[in-house]
């Protein structure tokens, strides 16, 4: 089955929007930690975005009908295995299934400290997926 480049242009555009969101809201660390509202914000904002990413991934994996799609972790490291992304990037972007995991079922045990401290990174490491993903598009 061929990938189809709408669905995944289509989830890229969706993914730039929630980094962009992310991007535009004005908060500190202490502000986060304190206000619930600005949590859940990011939260959402920060699951939706791996969700797409995750869905990109799924999409392709299947359309390429590769074997071993058990989990999300599993599929970011397939595109990894097939080279549509570097496969040192697909091992560090594992994580990003985890987060997803954490902010949903880890709700009342996040460190919004710790979280804080990270989601520039996480923002950086959505970019560099939709960069690899967009490349493949192009080469493909």
């Amino acid at each position: 089955m061929p990938i189809d480049k709408e669905i995944i242009e289509n989830h890229l555009d969706q993914l730039k929007d929630y980094i962009a969101d992310i991007e535009n809201m004005d908060f500190s660390e202490e502000s986060l930690v304190k206000d619930r509202d600005i949590q859940h914000l990011l939260s959402h904002r920060m699951h939706i975005a791996v969700e797409v990413c995750i869905d990109i991934a799924t999409h392709i994996t299947s359309a390429l009908e590769l074997p071993g799609r058990n989990s999300a972790v599993d599929v970011i490291l397939l595109l990894g295995k097939k080279g549509i992304l570097t496969k040192e990037f697909s091992e560090k972007f594992q994580q990003a299934p985890k987060l997803r995991n954490l902010l949903i079922h880890g709700y009342d045990n996040i460190d919004y400290r710790m979280l804080y401290k990270d989601y520039k990174n996480d923002l950086a490491d959505l970019k560099e997926f939709a960069r690899q993903i967009k490349e493949y598009l192009e080469k493909n």
